[in-house]
């Protein structure tokens, strides 16, 4: 009787243990490629980058993820909480986002000069 009852709350436990496992799994999964899934929307990888209608769509609060989704494509981090996205048409300009606690807080236009990496 009390084996029967020990194997019944191992394999409880192990259960509990291996679902716990799977859902932080798929938790950590879903974080890392939410970026991926965005910019997977996107035909050309030129669709990546931001465009004025996408800019003036970004405002003060939103979160990063958020202007990731406007944009339909991650920014380029140059110092902590500022991105850049470079114009999807215009290679003499791009925008920059300024975040503080995740959320945007500033953002400009900044006239480029000089060659083009892209």
């Amino acid at each position: 009787m009390n084996k029967t009852r020990l194997r019944r709350n191992i394999l409880a436990l192990l259960f509990i243990v291996i679902a716990g496992i799977i859902v932080l799994l798929s938790q950590w999964y879903h974080t890392v490629n939410k970026y991926h899934e965005v910019e997977g929307m996107n035909s050309f990888r030129w669709q990546q980058y931001m465009n004025e209608e996408e800019y003036e769509k970004v405002k003060n609060g939103m979160s990063y993820f958020e202007v990731v989704k406007v944009a339909k494509g991650e920014g380029k981090q140059v110092e902590d909480g500022i991105y850049v996205w470079d114009d999807e048409t215009l290679m003499t300009q791009s925008y920059e986002i300024h975040f503080q606690n995740g959320n945007v807080i500033e953002k400009k236009v900044v006239e480029k000069s000089g060659y083009s990496t892209r």
